[in-house]
């Protein structure tokens, strides 16, 4: 269950990514341009976003606008779960919270943002 989840943030932040260089990487770079708590400057390639983290990255796209208010607070919730699956703990996760995780994921971003 935990695997599952780690797995299906990943491909949502790679699908993501893939839709901002494809769709929107001259908003999501000017909003970088104007933080200055990020090593980079601009995003030219896929490889760029892993110096971003995560909680970053997930503003970023609010602030350029590729995701709306709604779309950002699902993200920041399901990273909070994401990080408690993927490091150890003694948390439980049920089927119910990895169906639950993934449908929110697949419906509110994967079929949202188009590549």
């Amino acid at each position: 269950n935990r695997a599952a989840i780690v797995m299906a943030w990943i491909l949502a932040m790679d699908h993501l990514f893939a839709y901002i260089l494809a769709h929107k990487l001259t908003e999501f770079n000017a909003a970088l341009s104007k933080d200055k708590g990020v090593k980079i400057d601009t995003v030219t390639e896929r490889d760029h976003f892993t110096e971003i983290k995560e909680t970053k990255f997930i503003e970023l796209c609010r602030a350029a606008g590729v995701i709306s208010n709604d779309v950002r607070k699902i993200l920041e919730q399901k990273l909070g779960t994401r990080n408690s699956c993927a490091h150890p703990s003694g948390v439980t996760v049920n089927k119910s919270k990895v169906i639950d995780f993934i449908e929110d994921l697949f419906d509110n971003v994967i079929l949202k943002f188009t590549v």
